[in-house]
């Protein structure tokens, strides 16, 4: 009986013993929009030292001075034809960001991903705030990252295990401090994070 005991207590302890070793689950990464994202966007807009692009003259002039860069089209990369061609650019870190992020989608499925927006100045905003309830303001604590040429939207148009690899590789990102990711009815909007100060 002793002995019977003793056994009991030993198996009990290595149970107990092997479900603590057992790694936990990560807490789930949400990538939905909320206010508190936007909030996060612009702090790390502001922490990056960033202006946010009032109009299109101040837009053609970044360009010019090679602070934003053009979006590529290649085989990994595709953008919407709808996209004007002014608004076609990113910051250097945003399109390093994207190639890294298409590459490896094209290498898993054989197929581009979709940019639908990239940098919007403010006047442009402004405009789209009229006609779509869901976009972001032109002003304030809330405003839209795509001002400061840190943010693109992918487009959902895709399987749901395209997606699902998606989401995934997003919210790895998200938790790495790479990127802040909401997912939105239409597209993935990805505001890229630098270096803050």
């Amino acid at each position: 009986m002793k002995k019977s005991m003793i056994m009991m207590l030993c198996m009990t302890t290595l149970l107990i013993g092997s479900a603590e070793a057992k790694p936990r689950p990560r807490s789930k990464i949400s990538l939905t929009p909320s206010h508190e994202s936007l909030l996060r966007q612009n702090w790390a807009i502001d922490q990056m030292g960033l202006v946010r692009i009032q109009n299109e003259d101040e837009l053609t002039r970044l360009v010019e001075q090679g602070v934003l860069v053009a979006l590529p089209s290649n085989n990994s990369l595709a953008i919407a034809r709808g996209l004007p061609a002014n608004r076609r650019y990113a910051l250097p870190l945003t399109i390093s960001f994207l190639l890294s992020l298409s590459g490896a989608y094209r290498a898993e499925f054989g197929k581009p991903l979709m940019v639908d927006s990239a940098v919007r100045p403010r006047s442009v905003q402004e405009r789209l705030r009229r006609t779509n309830y869901a976009a972001a303001p032109a002003d304030g604590e809330t405003a839209s990252s795509h001002m400061a040429g840190t943010t693109f939207d992918i487009s959902k148009n895709m399987t749901p295990t395209q997606r699902h690899w998606l989401e995934a590789m997003l919210s790895y990102e998200v938790a790495e401090n790479h990127a802040i990711v909401e997912n939105e009815r239409a597209c993935y909007h990805i505001q890229v994070i630098g270096e803050t100060q």
